[in-house]
């Protein structure tokens, strides 16, 4: 692969960017301005995101969605190279 052409690019940084975006930017986020972990009366683990947990899973999930898509556009899409007649 030389160049990247069009649907690369968007696979590379739209899909990238956004699981980049769900795991590690809303991950510290959450480390350095989310709340504790207090534990209620009946002792559970009370967990307050910043971000909505849905909300992260679906911006992680929307990222995959662009890579599987774009796995299968390149089967699709792309030739195999002729193999080499042997001497």
């Amino acid at each position: 692969m030389e160049q990247l052409n069009t649907a690369d690019k968007i696979a590379a940084y739209l899909g990238g960017g956004l699981v980049v975006f769900g795991v590690v930017v809303i991950g510290l986020l959450e480390m350095l301005f989310g709340s504790g972990h207090p534990v209620d009366g009946e002792g559970q683990i009370v967990h307050e995101a910043l971000v909505p947990l849905e909300v992260r899973s679906y911006i992680i999930l929307l990222g995959l969605i662009v890579w599987g898509v774009y796995a299968v556009y390149r089967v699709v899409a792309t030739t195999p190279e002729p193999v080499p007649a042997e001497p």
